[in-house]
């Protein structure tokens, strides 16, 4: 499956690794947690959100803490970006295909999803 990273202007990217850490806060609906699930730092997911945040807009809002607990969620914006994403790669991996199936093809058996 083609994931890509796109450089989409100076100092501005976006891959696998940012899209899935968007995910995970949808879920988890908290960035710590999203961190946890990805085998990452807070600190590093902090930066990456804070990167995004910084390059698009806001794409997670936060909450402070409190007797019910803090909070994070994807904006209307976060949602947008992760769905531009998705469809890039629906289509990327619908006009690939072939040379997809052409790759797989020369691993051995034991090797093939």
């Amino acid at each position: 499956m083609l994931s890509p990273r796109l450089y989409l202007g100076e100092d501005v990217k976006v891959g696998p690794g940012k899209i899935d850490l968007l995910r995970q806060v949808a879920v988890h609906r908290s960035i710590s947690a999203a961190a946890r699930a990805m085998d990452m730092s807070y600190k590093r997911a902090w930066q990456l959100i804070d990167a995004m945040n910084r390059d698009f807009g806001v794409v997670v809002s936060t909450t402070t803490g409190g007797a019910g607990g803090g909070g994070a969620s994807l904006t209307a914006t976060g949602r947008a970006l992760v769905s531009a994403y998705e469809a890039l790669e629906r289509r990327l991996n619908h006009a690939a295909d072939r040379e997809i199936a052409d790759l797989v093809a020369l691993l051995p058996s034991r090797r093939r999803r």
